[in-house]
């Protein structure tokens, strides 16, 4: 389990960074923001009720 100021390992995710429809997810990867911080949620892989576009609201 990773705690706050351990270092994400190498990884490729998907991630909401825009609301617009066109661009709204990107592939990131362990090198994509070298040097910069980082915060991932992740939730369960299962059908839940709350979508990127209502956690990018809050």
């Amino acid at each position: 389990m990773l705690t706050v100021s351990d270092r994400l390992p190498e990884h490729g995710l998907t991630a909401c960074v825009s609301l617009g429809a066109t661009n709204a997810s990107k592939t990131i990867n362990h090198a994509s923001h070298e040097g910069k911080w980082r915060l991932v949620f992740v939730g369960p892989m299962d059908e839940t009720s709350i979508s990127p576009t209502e956690i990018a609201g809050v």
